[in-house]
């Protein structure tokens, strides 16, 4: 009985301690919580104006109530914490502290717990929303369900934007990372010149970076043109400021020419940083964009290297390897100028511990001769009224690619470099999944792969609608799209690290016109390597001769791989159907032609035959077949005595003649060489080593034993 009283009055306790779920509609809600900094951020997500008088915000042990009128627009985000000096959430809310705009300290003690909590916002003593974290959990189903969300030393957490009360409504966020969300309609009216590369020679990159009259910002992975860095000189010393910010591990880069190349921009006025590095911000900065007297943006998925930035534009030729395959355009948008002003200047922030200048990482560099900048050959590239929407990583690029590539209707064409190992299985939301749907929509899907991928494009042809190549020269380096009517020019890779972890740059180019001229750059390489003609089908298991009635095998190969059907014909009426490549079946006396036809998943078919003798078995269940080889075995091995004795005798005779004979082991070549203890070239090989390293290991026919 006392039992039962003390878990009755635990019960009741549970219940009094937890919050009251409110019923009334929701003003606000949890934005974001840092718990290391005991701060915790509050959005207006209502349509007008609201005032957090009467609301409170508690952890189940302590709070933090509002008791005087503090307004909040629709959309706003105020933060509050008990330190009055609290730089939670990278500067992005305006901050209230407790004792402040009439937030008082309530009841208890609200400490927020860095291995994991509770975070209630309290209206009249009832719950409108909350959040756990860490090694907490909620019980009350109305308000949370499944795991806490994440917690991480030097991050915060933040609220995405969904409201399922569940953990996928937050993601870990990193001071000096931004959080820009993709909106597919807002964006930058413009004018866009597009150019290709190597075709361009870089030329329209070195016109508007002449044309810089203020100040040039440029964000690279590499820059490896001397011709460039010496552009870049000349501006300094004509008054423009150049600002550089440069991976700081970029692979294979020699830093002895590197570096001193750099330095000379440094000599001349001009500021390179380097990021990365240790625990920096970004697996990588990737991106390659420039900016230009805050009025025009370059975007390439190239980096600026000796031969794409080689200044001499031509018609490309798919015979030689001067320069990568990859696209441009020049975006004149002071909209879209101060955007990306905005993401350089973030990730040049020296505060997040990634980023330091040139000379304090090589403070001593050699000395270097700076060569006279050599003008661009003449070009012309037009440019054409459109709408611009950036995209980031590792912000929003996958939701920006996924989300043009889901909303086409005719076409869907995509140029890469790289497709990660994560994504060649097509998981749902993968790139590669995503054209496949649209494939599967009548739209036209086609994909162009660099590097030696044609076994997996020959692949993707058999097993989905997609139309894959694999293109060898130019060297592809794009990671380009046409949508529809729209463009999309970026450097990003597809592969998780970047999509989730570097940052990178692009922009989707809304323009017909635009996207009509990438997409016959496209089609140009496409027509040229795309050799896919269907799958082979060829038998690898089969005889030409059965005994009837006995258990025999059949099986054929293909060669994509893919999801196949497999139609088995036996020629004597009777079919089969498997969905694996062999089949077992007892064949019926007489002659026949059996066939296969198999299908991939796109409804082609392919069929293979072959002819067959199925034999009745011999007496006492032996086969005619057995009966046979045992004949065939007779007249062999009597052949064999014949020749056997002819040989014998005709040696006997030419010994008694000539005497004995004289071995020479190199004129028996290459298949007694080993035997002998020669080599091929005729020298003696002591035999101890011929066959060293084998003694004592098994020897495995097909493997390296070597």
């Amino acid at each position: 009985m006392r039992v039962l009283l003390l878990l009755v009055l635990a019960v009741l306790l549970a219940v009094y301690l937890s919050p009251v779920v409110s019923a009334d509609s929701q003003e606000f809600k949890i934005s974001a919580f840092d718990p290391v900094k005991e701060a915790v951020a509050i959005m207006n997500v209502g349509k007008a104006e609201a005032d957090l008088k009467g609301y409170s915000i508690y952890d189940g042990e302590g709070s933090w109530e509002f008791k005087e009128s503090l307004r909040i627009p629709a959309g706003g985000v105020l933060a509050f914490s008990s330190d009055q000096k609290c730089d939670a959430f990278d500067g992005k809310f305006p901050f209230v502290a407790v004792g402040e705009n009439g937030l008082r300290k309530g009841e208890g003690s609200l400490i927020l717990n860095n291995n994991g909590d509770q975070i209630y916002l309290m209206k009249s003593g009832k719950a409108v929303d909350a959040v756990c974290y860490g090694n907490k959990s909620i019980s009350d189903g109305s308000l949370w369900t499944g795991p806490p969300a994440d917690v991480r030393r030097g991050y915060y957490t933040s609220r995405t934007g969904g409201d399922t009360d569940t953990a996928d409504d937050w993601q870990l966020c990193r001071p000096g990372v931004t959080g820009f969300r993709f909106d597919p309609d807002g964006g930058y009216g413009a004018e866009v010149t597009p150019f290709l590369f190597p075709d361009s020679g870089g030329a329209p990159i070195y016109n508007v970076l002449s044309s810089a009259k203020e100040k040039v910002e440029i964000c690279l992975y590499h820059l490896g043109s001397r011709n460039v860095v010496s552009l870049l000189c000349d501006l300094e010393e004509r008054g423009v400021d150049v600002v550089l910010l440069l991976e700081a591990e970029p692979l294979g880069i020699d830093l002895i020419e590197y570096v001193p190349m750099l330095a000379s921009l440094v000599a001349c006025g001009g500021e390179v940083l380097l990021i990365g590095g240790g625990d920096g911000r970004y697996s990588y900065v990737h991106a390659k964009y420039a900016i230009i007297d805050g009025e025009t943006t370059i975007v390439t998925s190239e980096n600026w290297t000796v031969d794409n930035m080689n200044g001499a534009p031509r018609q490309c030729s798919y015979d030689d390897d001067v320069g990568n395959r990859g696209w441009g355009v020049i975006v004149r948008s002071r909209e879209m100028a101060l955007f990306a002003e905005q993401v350089f200047r973030n990730d040049c922030d020296t505060r997040y511990g990634d980023v330091r200048a040139l000379l304090e990482e090589y403070p001593n560099p050699r000395p270097y001769v700076k060569p006279r900048y050599v003008q661009p050959s003449e070009g012309s590239w037009e440019g054409y009224s459109a709408r611009v929407v950036p995209f980031l990583s590792p912000d929003n690029s996958l939701d920006a690619e996924k989300y043009y590539m889901g909303a086409s209707s005719y076409r869907v064409y995509s140029q890469q470099q790289s497709l990660g190992s994560s994504y060649k299985d097509l998981p749902d939301g993968s790139p590669l999944a995503v054209m496949a749907e649209a494939a599967e929509r009548g739209a036209d899907v086609r994909l162009i792969l660099g590097g030696d991928t044609g076994p997996f494009c020959d692949s993707l042809c058999a097993s989905t609608r997609i139309k894959a190549a694999s293109m060898s020269f130019p060297y592809v380096h794009n990671k380009g799209l046409v949508c529809d009517g729209c463009a999309l020019v970026s450097s990003v890779n597809w592969t998780e690290n970047a999509f989730e972890r570097n940052r990178e740059l692009g922009v989707a180019v809304v323009s017909e016109e635009v996207s009509r001229y990438f997409s016959e750059a496209f089609l140009r390489d496409y027509s040229r390597y795309y050799l896919y003609e269907g799958f082979e089908v060829s038998f690898v298991e089969a005889d030409g001769v059965y005994v009837a009635g006995e258990d025999a095998v059949v099986s054929v190969s293909v060669s994509a791989v893919g999801d196949y059907s497999f139609l088995w014909n036996l020629g004597d009426g009777r079919t089969r159907e498997t969905s694996v490549p062999r089949m077992a079946f007892r064949p019926s006396q007489g002659d026949y032609d059996l066939t296969v036809t198999v299908t991939d998943g796109q409804g082609e078919s392919k069929t293979a035959g072959f002819g067959y003798h199925a034999i009745p078995k011999g007496p006492e269940g032996a086969s005619d077949l057995s009966h046979w080889h045992l004949i065939a075995i007779g007249v062999v091995a009597t052949m064999a005595v014949l020749v056997a004795l002819i040989i014998h005798r005709r040696r006997h005779g030419r010994n008694r003649l000539l005497g004995p004979r004289r071995f020479r082991g190199h004129e028996d070549h290459e298949q007694d060489s080993h035997a002998s203890g020669h080599s091929r070239d005729g020298r003696r090989r002591p035999f101890g080593r011929s066959f060293h390293g084998l003694r004592g290991r098994r020897f495995h026919p097909g493997l390296d034993n070597g």
